[in-house]
């Protein structure tokens, strides 16, 4: 073998190390270049938890796991809770047939008689007729009405009527309306109406204690099933 052949070879073989050595740092390059990429995602990632969690939209809403409803920073003495509606009569009508109101929802007047009505207390999935709820606020319930609130104000506000109902107010229907439209709850009593904003616990309690079984209804007393 001549040098000259011995030459070549070497030079042959320092051109394949050359070219697996420069393949080799490229995928470390890429490699790298890679790993960035990743703790640039999870920076970015935990940046906008930590925003999001200043601005409190991680968190649940404030819900009151037991409530004492005879406490004193709910006392209603001397306080108007709501607003007084006209009397429209608690006539019955056939069933089906439908009655007008002065309020959405109502708070007096002609609704339907039994076996349609009133309706059984409890939290509802589906908007009964006002016909129904209307014999409700008659035997002195209070019927509960929300449109609009997020999930979790729709859990708050059902946490706290079921504390309420497990408290000493059992008469009480809580349904979605989709016709309250200037407010997002609203409580009903035979001739009162309160309309908040959002799931207020004190003036939820405030007008449970004011207006539940009142002498206002024209069948105080009377159970709903």
């Amino acid at each position: 073998m001549t040098a000259t052949t011995r030459r070549e070879r070497r030079q042959q073989q320092r051109r394949q190390q050359q070219r697996r050595s420069t393949s080799g740092g490229g995928g470390r390059s890429r490699g790298v270049s890679q790993l960035w990429i990743v703790v640039g995602v999870i920076a970015i990632a935990v940046a906008l938890l930590l925003i999001g969690r200043a601005a409190g939209l991680f968190e649940a809403p404030t819900v009151t796991s037991t409530v004492d409803v005879n406490s004193s920073q709910y006392d209603t003495s001397g306080q108007t809770i709501g607003t007084r509606m006209p009397d429209l009569g608690n006539a019955h009508i056939p069933t089906g047939q439908k009655a007008t109101y002065n309020s959405a929802p109502p708070t007096s007047g002609e609704h339907w008689a039994a076996p349609a009505a009133p309706a059984p207390a409890g939290i509802k999935d589906a908007t009964l007729p006002n016909e129904v709820t209307t014999h409700d606020l008659e035997h002195g319930a209070i019927v509960v009405a929300y449109n609009g609130l997020s999930p979790a104000e729709v859990d708050q506000l059902k946490l706290l009527i079921r504390q309420l109902m497990s408290s000493g107010y059992p008469k009480v229907v809580v349904e979605p309306y989709p016709d309250l439209k200037d407010a997002k709850v609203a409580l009903t009593s035979w001739d009162w109406i309160l309309k908040l904003q959002t799931v207020d616990q004190a003036q939820v309690i405030k007008f449970f204690r004011a207006h539940y079984d009142s002498s206002d209804a024209p069948e105080k007393g009377v159970s709903i099933g």
